[in-house]
């Protein structure tokens, strides 16, 4: 045999699936195959962290274990691939006594998308030198950490550093930041201001803070007492500007202090909270749910911050180190930037006008021409974490006869057609009637459109047998009720059933019965009449390419919905409206009878069409449609139109 090294390249590319962990050969003179084998069998034994079955020349098998779980223990849940990437075997000549040797390069890859560095890998090599012993027929290899991570000597500080990306934007219709990072005041309880007091003083220290900056006194407590010596454990966060806690307040309390910092908000507190949602600390929920973030991460919590957390979240930066020097590192990658159709000044007044109403309301403004969501705003006493304007449905009440009417007219209807219009009518048993007060000039035979403007129950309810349930669901899916369209949020368009029957069938065709929308659903609908063909809603912005299901709507169904809506502001439900500047109004007025004989009342609802505007305005609890969603439509209708054509 030559005594020069011979290089042999390995057979195999990764570490074997099996764990034959004794490194033999099988021969009296090992061939190139058996140290292949012995270098793969010690590349999973590394992997693996399992060593008790490793033939060491030197070291043991502890040695290494304890080793190597400093460095994975660091690195979880990242998994490692490791290699042979290159085999010198020098082989002694004949009559030497020298035993054969083999230096076996390894390749070691940690994948970091686990860790959340996407497309990252933290890659090194390492040798190790192997020795075999002809009399044990065996490849012993020399144990030493450096086979584990270069210049590791298997006691060193090793760890991970990351630094969070920067957030990325929430931009409104026209492109401006509506959310971005802005100055904050961290206030809370520093501990290490706190060497010498007992548990009792801290607890006290705690609550008094907690009730200066208005959070839970005891849970606050609780949380103090709960971290180590060296925690800053926050109460509450404020905006720089305009916070309602200043270091004067808490000056005199013990270990209260402030840490200046930035988060993403949107302008003020109140402004659309619900669809923009809210960014918080990671919690042990988020940990478990997502092994990449970091106690100290921030995330969103609700609404878009939530649904689009990976997005706006970017990428972090990550620094390995080995007892202070760098092995690896990778900057930041900023998040990216969520566009919305949302027009922050129709945002507000929408705000503003529910928000003064004593019961639940909602109110949502589409643009008709593309879909886009320009409003969407929710009040109610009892949850502010409730979106009752895109996830809340309720009986529409006569909202809903434009639906039925987009069935009817299929059914052979026209805006034209003359139909009857009796004061009451009897479906199946059951007794149908027109609201109190229903103009008795409009009973008898009137118009389609006449019967829509002044909203005749009768003639809907008498439709049961003409059009059929399945037609209704046709027709409102046809108009953009369908649940199964995502606006960038969570959302429901409503409940359409098409097996509903009989005086069942009837009491849905007004918007009774078991029929519900949500304030976006019948926004929808009217946005739907207004563009001409379905429209499918959106608040955040859709790629190009996504497929959404294409309607039936036609334009000619389209054109004669909004005549039939024409007449509500001329002589129906909302004549006693004042006249809102701009294009003529079309629009539709409900009440539905709600809650039981110990607590009866009414929805009241309004849709409207103006120019290129929908919208639906609901409240939970009013006299009329008209009387009580009028005056709401028209300060709404009249504000926007000043706004948007400033």
């Amino acid at each position: 045999m030559s005594s020069s090294p011979r290089r042999i390249a390995p057979r195999m590319a990764a570490v074997s699936a099996s764990l034959a962990l004794v490194l033999t050969a099988c021969g009296e003179d090992p061939e190139p195959a058996q140290i292949e084998d012995a270098a793969a069998d010690y590349a999973e034994a590394l992997a693996q962290i399992s060593f008790d079955q490793v033939a060491f020349d030197a070291g043991s098998a502890t040695q290494m274990e304890e080793a190597a779980e400093r460095i994975h223990t660091e690195l979880e849940p990242a998994e490692v691939a490791i290699e042979v990437s290159e085999i010198d075997l020098d082989m002694p000549e004949e009559d030497s006594p020298r035993s054969p040797r083999a230096t076996v390069e390894y390749t070691h890859t940690w994948d970091l998308e686990e860790l959340g560095i996407d497309g990252e890998e933290f890659s090194y090599a390492t040798s190790a030198d192997f020795r075999y012993d002809e009399e044990t027929d065996t490849w012993y290899v020399e144990a030493a950490t450096e086979h584990i991570l270069p210049d590791y000597q298997g006691h060193e500080t090793f760890g991970i550093v990351t630094t969070p990306a920067e957030r990325g934007r929430i931009m409104d219709d026209s492109g401006t930041a509506m959310v971005y990072n802005r100055d904050v005041i961290r206030i809370g309880i520093d501990k290490t201001l706190l060497p010498d007091l007992d548990e009792d003083t801290q607890a006290q220290a705690a609550e008094e803070l907690a009730d200066a900056v208005g959070v839970d006194p005891e849970v606050y407590a609780e949380s103090v007492l709960g971290h180590g010596d060296e925690a800053f454990v926050e109460a509450i966060t404020v905006r720089r500007e305009g916070g309602h806690v200043t270091a004067d307040d808490i000056a005199d309390i013990p270990g209260a202090t402030t840490i200046e910092d930035q988060m993403p908000l949107a302008e003020s507190r109140d402004f659309a909270p619900l669809l923009l949602g809210r960014v918080g600390p990671v919690t042990a929920e988020h940990l478990e749910e997502d092994p990449t973030l970091s106690v100290g991460d921030t995330v969103g919590t609700s609404g878009i911050q939530a649904t689009h957390d990976a997005t706006l979240r970017g990428s972090p930066g990550m620094r390995i180190h080995l007892a202070g020097e760098t092995l690896y590192s990778v900057d930041p990658e900023a998040g990216e930037d969520i566009y919305t159709s949302l027009n922050p000044r129709l945002q507000r007044l929408g705000q503003e006008i529910v928000g003064d109403q004593d019961v639940t309301a909602a109110l949502v403004a589409i643009r008709p021409s593309d879909g886009g969501i320009l409003a969407a705003a929710s009040h109610t006493e009892e949850s502010s974490y409730v979106d009752i304007a895109t996830q809340s449905t309720f009986a529409p009440g006569s909202t809903f006869k434009v639906v039925s009417a987009l069935a009817m007219l299929r059914d052979g209807l026209a805006p034209g057609s003359e139909v009857e219009c009796p004061n009451q009518t009897t479906v199946h048993g059951q007794n149908f009637g027109n609201v109190e007060g229903y103009p008795s000039e409009y009973l008898g035979e009137i118009t389609f459109s006449e019967a829509v403007a002044v909203s005749c129950n009768t003639l809907f309810a008498d439709a049961w047998d003409d059009v059929s349930s399945e037609e209704v669901q046709q027709a409102a899916f046809d108009l953009g009720i369908d649940n199964e369209i995502s606006i960038g949020l969570p959302a429901t368009f409503g409940s359409v059933p098409g097996d509903a029957e009989l005086n069942l069938h009837a009491a849905n065709l007004f918007g009774q019965g078991v029929v519900e929308t949500s304030p976006l659903g019948m926004a929808t609908v009217a946005a739907s009449a207004a563009a001409g063909e379905t429209v499918r809603p959106y608040l955040v912005a859709r790629d190009e390419d996504a497929e959404l299901p294409t309607g039936g709507l036609t334009s000619q169904e389209a054109e004669d919905l909004l005549e039939l809506m024409e007449g509500t502001v001329d002589y129906g439900t909302l004549s006693s409206m004042d006249v809102v500047p701009g294009e003529h109004v079309y629009a539709k007025t409900g009440t539905a009878e709600a809650g039981g004989e110990d607590d009866p009342h009414s929805h009241t609802w309004a849709i409207a069409v103006h120019g290129d505007l929908a919208v639906a305005i609901f409240l939970e609890e009013g006299e009329f449609g008209g009387s009580t969603n009028g005056p709401l439509l028209h300060e709404f209708l009249t504000g926007a139109h000043q706004i948007l054509n400033e």
